[in-house]
């Protein structure tokens, strides 16, 4: 029988084919039960951090909304070609802008939950000024450690702004403006004031973080910081003095005020006179007047303090507070405007030795036909009002005054609710 030999080449390919393909498997199993190992791992361990990653960091916005307290406001929407003049009240999205012309002022508020009555922020806008609202949010979930954030850019004009210190959760409120940072937190109060070249920030409470340029002023309150366009700020500078004494009422009333209660009757004392007392309110310690009596007597209740302080050598002086009316019977200022549910009165001494006072009231109900309204405003009911005076010291028609004697604060009229807070005589 004959045989033939298969070549080499062939036969040792024959040999070796079976092997490479089988070692070829084998390396594509281990990859794929590695990765699949891997998947696993991944799986087990990266889903519960990327869950705990968006419980931590998922926010929800915040209810924000603008009101007016008088004159005309627009809101540019973002994104958008409308504007819509607000009337009343509307409801702000992220990156609308607020704008107030020369005779408007608004609020804005935050709200601090479905719960609370009171607003974690409070922003007022006021005359020819304008803001960018940029953001309210908080945590979506209860178990996230994260603060929540309210940012607003006030680009031009006057903003008063407060928080509030009972919120459950940490707040990071910042302020910007074309140059530089203004950081709160819970509880904090500032007046800020933007102008083309300069913002002018003011501590009225808490601590307020100032930053531009890399460098950063903390202002305690009563100090206040200048920056100026591509500087850092300016070192913190005393404020002006405060003429009143425990205008805030973080003292019990009677340390620096007396209590008057007056009412216009024949036998008073079968009559029932208001009532004021030390409450808390809107993020502040307030005043609040109280009357609920007969009708169609005439009723003062007010709170008095003494000053007998020398302004020769002052160049301005001012009344600051915070006004709220809740509710009054009298509409306006009664028939001869002098019947507010919230007033405020000043008595001095001329440089000529003569006495002065003056007098401002608030009112929300409208008066009745042909009752005047002199030396007094409307405002809102149920809304801080942050309200300035005039300058005393440099008026073209009051007397320049040379001492002040004492201030009052009360309600007047029959029936009132109102409160007051944040009182100053503010002399620089």
């Amino acid at each position: 029988m004959t045989s033939f030999a298969k070549p080499d080449g062939e036969s040792a390919a024959s040999a070796t084919t079976p092997t490479v393909s089988y070692d070829h498997v084998g390396r594509q199993a281990w990859i794929m039960l590695w990765s699949a190992f891997f998947a696993f791992l991944v799986v087990i361990i990266g889903a519960p951090l990327l869950a705990r990653w968006y419980i931590q960091h998922a926010t929800t916005p915040k209810t924000t909304v603008v009101e007016t307290i008088r004159g005309a406001i627009l809101v540019f929407h973002a994104n958008k070609e409308e504007t819509s003049a607000v009337v009343d009240r509307l409801e702000l999205r992220e990156g609308d802008i607020v704008r107030t012309d020369e005779n408007a002022r608004a609020n804005i508020t935050v709200a601090d939950g479905e719960e609370s009555a009171q607003p974690l922020v409070s922003l007022q806008l006021r005359s020819n000024s304008e803001v960018i609202f940029q953001k309210a949010r908080e945590p979506r979930f209860q178990r996230s450690t994260l603060p929540q954030e309210v940012t607003f850019h006030l680009t031009l004009g006057q903003a008063r702004i407060t928080s509030s210190a009972q919120s459950s959760r940490p707040l990071e409120l910042l302020v910007e403006t074309p140059h530089g940072r203004i950081r709160m937190q819970a509880g904090d109060d500032a007046a800020i004031n933007v102008s083309n070249e300069t913002t002018e920030v003011s501590a009225r409470g808490g601590r307020i973080e100032v930053e531009a340029q890399n460098q950063m002023v903390v202002l305690e309150e009563g100090q206040r910081t200048a920056i100026v366009l591509g500087e850092p700020p300016a070192p913190p500078q005393a404020g002006p003095i405060n003429l009143v004494k425990n205008g805030d009422f973080s003292e019990p009333l009677e340390s620096a005020w007396q209590i008057e209660a007056i009412v216009d009757a024949g036998d008073p004392s079968t009559v029932e006179k208001g009532t004021v007392s030390i409450v808390e309110s809107g993020n502040r310690r307030a005043a609040y007047f109280v009357r609920d009596g007969e009708q169609g007597i005439h009723t003062e209740t007010a709170i008095v303090q003494e000053i007998n302080a020398d302004v020769l050598d002052f160049d301005s002086l001012k009344l600051r507070m915070d006004v709220l009316i809740l509710s009054q019977s009298l509409p306006g200022g009664g028939q001869q405007s002098s019947e507010f549910p919230l007033m405020a009165r000043i008595d001095f001494i001329d440089v000529n030795g003569n006495p002065q006072f003056w007098t401002w009231g608030f009112y929300s109900e409208d008066p009745v036909a042909n009752w005047p309204i002199r030396n007094g405003e409307k405002i809102p009911k149920f809304v801080w009002y942050d309200y300035e005076s005039p300058d005393f010291l440099n008026s073209p028609t009051f007397p320049r005054p040379a001492k002040v004697v004492r201030i009052r604060i009360y309600a007047s009229g029959h029936n009132y609710r109102s409160q007051a807070s944040g009182i100053g005589l503010i002399a620089r």
